[in-house]
């Protein structure tokens, strides 16, 4: 999967969101999982966001220990907090979804009107669009220097 780019929406009043054309047809069968992270909604495809996961427990040459009761208890915390959703015939998504997991989910991330959709590679993101034009202007001399040879 590979997903670039951003761009602003605007919620409608049922905090539907209709997703990029070009990042709709990474969804083959019209399903994805969100999850509230940090800062901004994650997107996955079902498989996307299975390798993710095992991402966090197979570093080093070791794989997800399922008698180790920390890694047991991380995993179900992430795939606890993954909400599935389908994308509807007009290409949207209903973000009101996530509060059913998390009801305070959206209100934490600013997730009411003004968004913006950023392609991550296997991912998307959905931010409160103030928070990602700040956290962008805030990286605009660490890009220079990754860019142009300083070292980070």
């Amino acid at each position: 999967m590979y997903l670039y780019g951003s761009k602003r929406y605007n919620l409608d009043a049922k905090a539907r969101l209709t997703l990029p054309a070009n990042y709709r047809k990474q969804f083959d069968d019209n399903q994805l999982l969100l999850i509230p992270l940090k800062d901004a909604l994650y997107g996955f495809t079902p498989e996307g966001f299975g390798q993710w996961v095992n991402s966090f427990f197979e570093k080093d040459g070791k794989k997800f220990d399922a008698g180790n009761r920390r890694h047991v208890d991380l995993r179900r915390k992430l795939t606890g907090s993954a909400v599935p959703v389908d994308i509807d015939s007009a290409g949207r998504i209903a973000l009101g979804k996530v509060d059913a997991c998390d009801a305070a989910a959206r209100t934490r991330l600013g997730l009411d009107r003004d968004v913006t959709v950023v392609g991550v590679e296997d991912h998307f993101e959905v931010w409160n669009t103030q928070r990602w034009e700040e956290q962008q202007a805030n990286l605009a001399d660490d890009l220079d220097e990754l860019m142009f040879g300083a070292e980070l």
